[in-house]
């Protein structure tokens, strides 16, 4: 089990939320997204190997900006 945290840029609302879960959830492996529309954060839980690039790339192809986001 791994968790991605990433920051992702553009989400304004509800249907963009939608819009986010649906795109990262289309990716292989991804078993869970916790999306927090406040803060841009969205928590990825996957039970096999997945990429954060692979996720990224997921959310710009569905026109979101997004990023891993930096652990301090």
């Amino acid at each position: 089990m791994q968790t991605i945290e990433l920051d992702v840029q553009g989400m304004s609302c509800s249907n963009c939320v939608k819009h986010v879960t649906q795109a990262l959830q289309a990716v292989s492996g991804v078993d869970a997204v916790a999306v927090d529309l406040a803060s841009g954060h969205v928590k990825v839980t996957t039970s096999a190997a997945v990429a954060s690039e692979a996720l990224i790339a997921a959310l710009k192809a569905a026109d979101y900006g997004a990023q891993e986001s930096l652990k301090t």
